[in-house]
């Protein structure tokens, strides 16, 4: 009994290696952007004289593998076998097609070959041919003599194990809805894509995170030298006021909330939130803050940005937006601080700490980019140089001394950040 069920577990094993792994296996030549339709009409073309995959089956490999392909059908093109121009350049492609082959090496080149390829209109095209141990396949799709991709994967006598490994290699992915007569009619009239007509409004919302630091990159280090290694004694001196990185901490983690969006394609505002947490820079060598527990600052900023953009429809499913901003923001410090446990009365040098004034404000500038998948889902990086100055809401005193403090008059920071997306038009 024993025996039995090893020699039947070794079959199994035997068979898993033999049907599913070729299967697997496939070696994709190339693959260049197409569309994959719902309901989708595939037609399979084959030089040899028993094809390596049925019709039927196929159709039922394509709802396997991508469930929302909708109700595809396959036949045999057996139209095209019967046309000696088609079997010619059929038998041209069974000849020539190696892993080597690019898209333009296996192109149609017979005008008659041509028209009957750029005539198909939405209908897949899928080449199939052995050769030796071999499965080799070339998807045309309807306008172009060019194929889009091509292949190959291990054979076997198992047409469904072929036909959902042609699935799984080719027809993966987001499906479109098929155009009417009336939309291809219009959609073969208009040029080029970027002449299709632009939005009246397209909008985001988002939420970033990125980083934040003094030192802008590719700028000299003596610029920032004196501000990065200051320290704050006795809660208050530095050597220097003028920035507020002389006092706190310029690296942090960024996080941010904003909402935006474009007019006609080009023009453009967003409003934006951020946040970022820093920490006072303490010479550690003063006394004083042995009753010191921690302090931090909370920097929350809001603020509203310009866009100058432009969109390029690079595939069916993409979009690319690189856009420039330039804006305004507001910046607020929260104090966080606090003593040790144990300890009574806090010194005269904590009570009479430095103090920010109420808001900072200032400009920032820098370029992103939006990156919009399927129209709606997009992924946002950008970089830029944010400064910020003293508020001035008021006339400094004519009694004030000759050099008045001034906490943070010049505060310079650069950042980056990544975010995710959700947009939409309006026509």
């Amino acid at each position: 009994m024993k025996s039995l069920f090893l020699k039947g577990s070794l079959k199994c094993l035997f068979l898993f290696f033999v049907v599913f792994i070729p299967a697997s296996a496939s070696d994709v030549f190339f693959k260049n952007p197409y569309i994959i339709w719902k309901d989708a009409e595939v037609l399979i073309w084959t030089p040899d004289s028993i094809p390596a995959v049925k019709a039927t089956e196929f159709a039922l490999s394509l709802k396997r593998n991508n469930s929302g392909i909708g109700e595809p059908t396959a036949r045999l093109a057996g139209d095209w076998q019967r046309d000696s121009v088609a079997f010619l350049y059929s038998a041209w492609l069974k000849e020539n097609i190696d892993e080597k082959v690019h898209a333009e090496n296996l192109r149609a080149r017979a005008p008659e070959m041509v028209k009957r390829l750029t005539e198909s209109g939405d209908i897949m095209i899928l080449f199939v041919t052995r050769k030796g141990d071999q499965l080799y396949s070339v998807l045309f799709e309807g306008e172009s003599a060019e194929p889009k991709a091509a292949g190959s994967i291990p054979y076997t006598a198992d047409s469904i194990a072929m036909g959902d490994a042609l699935a799984e290699m080719f027809f993966g992915g987001h499906a479109e809805r098929r155009l009417t007569a009336e939309e291809r009619k219009k959609a073969d009239s208009r040029p080029n894509a970027y002449y299709e007509e632009i939005a009246k409004f397209h909008g985001w919302v988002g939420v970033g995170a990125g980083f934040t630091q003094a030192k802008v990159p590719f700028t000299p280090d003596s610029w920032y030298n004196r501000k990065l290694r200051s320290r704050v004694k006795s809660y208050r001196n530095t050597q220097d006021s003028l920035s507020i990185w002389n006092f706190l901490d310029d690296k942090s983690p960024l996080f941010s909330v904003y909402a935006g969006g474009t007019w006609y394609g080009f023009i453009g505002a967003e409003l934006f939130l951020r946040y970022s947490q820093h920490d006072a820079k303490l010479d550690e060598s003063d006394t004083v803050y042995k009753e010191l527990d921690h302090w931090t600052y909370n920097r929350y900023e809001i603020g509203l940005n310009i866009h100058l953009s432009t969109t390029y429809h690079t595939t069916s499913f993409l979009d690319i937006i690189p856009y420039t901003f330039l804006g305004f923001n507001y910046s607020f410090f929260s104090e966080d601080i606090g003593l040790k446990d144990g300890v009574k009365e806090a010194s005269n040098a904590y009570n009479t700490r430095i103090k920010f004034e109420s808001f900072y404000k200032g400009a920032l500038f820098g370029v992103g980019s939006h990156f919009v998948f399927y129209d709606h889902y997009g992924v946002d990086l950008r970089a830029g140089i944010a400064s910020r100055g003293r508020s001035l809401d008021r006339e400094p005193s004519p009694d004030g001394v000759a050099e008045p403090t001034v906490i943070g008059g010049s505060t310079i920071d650069c950042f980056i950040s990544l975010g995710l997306e959700y947009h939409w038009s309006l026509k």
